[in-house]
């Protein structure tokens, strides 16, 4: 089954559980200033999925390019930043982010974000992907993740059951996919009780 497919079936029956995720980790970079229009106005979205996180950086000044592999999200990220009046600002490509090239898209961008895309991914497709963030990225670009991240000793309660069936960044991964190229900070939130991580990297 082409994963395409797959992703745009769960768009249609509701089942793409992290459909609506903008996190507040973003948020808080462009309150206060450290990400902004002025000093990084390109953004690419990886995963842009229905366009939250896409509409949310135009309705503040970027310009930003949404890229994600179903076509159903795609179109409801369209619709949202029309609705939003934002269409000028956005633009959405259906790509394949482990692809050497994504036709459309121009690099490079003064940011990358990925709200859950990466970590969904594994073995030579996550490699391929953090090839694609470096490409997309040039000096001084500065790359967001959120991701899931733990080591998989959990606890046995509900959370813990549900976070083993996800899948992960190990502790550690995120230097070995990307301290070639980017000095890696963990961001204060969200802590790790929480078995979730945010990242701002900085292209040297």
């Amino acid at each position: 089954m082409p994963k395409s497919w797959s992703y745009s079936f769960q768009y249609k029956t509701g089942m793409a559980r992290w459909a609506g995720r903008l996190g507040l980790e973003l948020r808080d970079l462009v309150k206060s200033g450290r990400i902004s229009p002025e000093t990084h106005p390109r953004v690419v979205d990886l995963g842009c999925g229905r366009g939250e996180a896409a509409v949310f950086l135009a309705k503040r000044g970027f310009q930003v390019v949404g890229i994600d592999f179903s076509s159903v999200a795609l179109g409801e990220a369209r619709v949202a930043a029309a609705r939003a009046g934002v269409a000028d600002r956005c633009r959405f490509v259906k790509g394949d982010l482990t692809a050497t090239h994504i036709p459309g898209v121009e690099e490079p961008f003064d940011l990358v974000i990925d709200l859950g895309t990466l970590d969904d991914l594994q073995g030579p497709d996550r490699e391929a992907m953090a090839g694609t963030i470096k490409r997309l990225s040039g000096p001084g670009s500065l790359y967001f993740l959120w991701c899931v991240h733990h080591d998989g000793n959990l606890p046995l309660n509900l959370k813990g059951i549900l976070l083993r069936l996800n899948p992960r960044l190990s502790p550690g991964e995120e230097d070995d996919l990307f301290g070639d190229v980017f000095k890696i900070e963990r961001l204060a939130s969200p802590p790790p009780s929480s078995y979730f991580a945010s990242f701002l990297m900085t292209h040297q």
